[in-house]
């Protein structure tokens, strides 16, 4: 249950970089009344995304290597996915069967057909139904969230509308270009992973233009940007803390 609680924050949403981050932006959403629920830290190299809620969680991108760290406070521990772990969970299918391969080794020839269909079965039980990749489309419309004006988008999965949203082009938000790409793979790759768990809130808006949320509502979380923060990162932001411990993936999922 705790590995899917860290995928799952994975994909709602550098591990270990050195020195200062520069041209940073920092962008800070909220609820209806005010309180602060996610905050995006933007660099050149690696985006950190921090949510408020029951897992207190971090996610950080590197986009150089490829890799997202997972890191939850409450536990004081981080699990590291590099390109490796991404392409398997973005397969589950296929890292299923090399699981039930894996475990077949070690049993009689003659009862592995047997054992195999009762561990599939057993197995892709457990798992949820992949979904299918979320559609946004502009609607035509515009609104004003705390000064931002943003285009209203309609989100449909399968044909069914899921989730309110309103985008803006990154650039008015103060959003550099180099800022931008980063988050933009982040938000490719969460997506893909994100359907085959079953989730569907990675927010990929690649469709609709080179654009970032001023406001979204969608799958129990609700943020409205308050506030874009343009100065320099603390590059310590951007690391694991101190002293927690990492959790090694099982071996055999990959």
């Amino acid at each position: 249950m705790r590995m899917k609680k860290q995928f799952l924050t994975l994909f709602a949403a550098g591990t270990m970089v050195a020195g200062s981050a520069f041209a940073d932006t920092t962008l800070i959403y909220g609820n209806d009344q005010g309180q602060e629920t996610t905050r995006m830290m933007l660099t050149p190299d690696v985006v950190k995304v921090s949510t408020n809620d029951e897992t207190n969680t971090d996610v950080i991108f590197n986009g150089n290597k490829t890799e997202f760290v997972v890191v939850n406070h409450d536990e004081k521990s981080f699990m590291v996915f590099g390109e490796k772990e991404i392409e398997a969970l973005s397969d589950v299918s296929a890292m299923m069967d090399r699981m039930i391969e894996k475990q077949m080794a070690n049993i009689p020839e003659a009862q592995r057909e047997q054992m195999r269909g009762m561990m599939e079965s057993m197995i892709k039980n457990q798992m949820p139904k992949q979904a299918a990749a979320p559609v946004y489309k502009k609607s035509g419309d515009s609104k004003e969230y705390n000064g931002y004006n943003c285009d209203v988008v309609v989100k449909t999965v399968e044909g069914q509308s899921s989730g309110s949203f309103c985008v803006t082009e990154y650039g008015k938000l103060d959003v550099a270009p180099a800022e931008y790409a980063v988050i933009s793979k982040f938000m490719k790759i969460a997506e893909k992973m994100a359907s085959q768990f079953g989730q569907d809130n990675s927010m990929n808006f690649a469709a609709i233009g080179e654009v970032l949320p001023v406001y979204f509502k969608d799958a129990g979380q609700t943020g409205i940007l308050m506030d874009v923060d343009n100065g320099d990162i603390d590059a310590a932001l951007l690391t694991v803390p101190e002293g927690y411990k990492q959790q090694e993936l099982p071996k055999e999922m990959f």
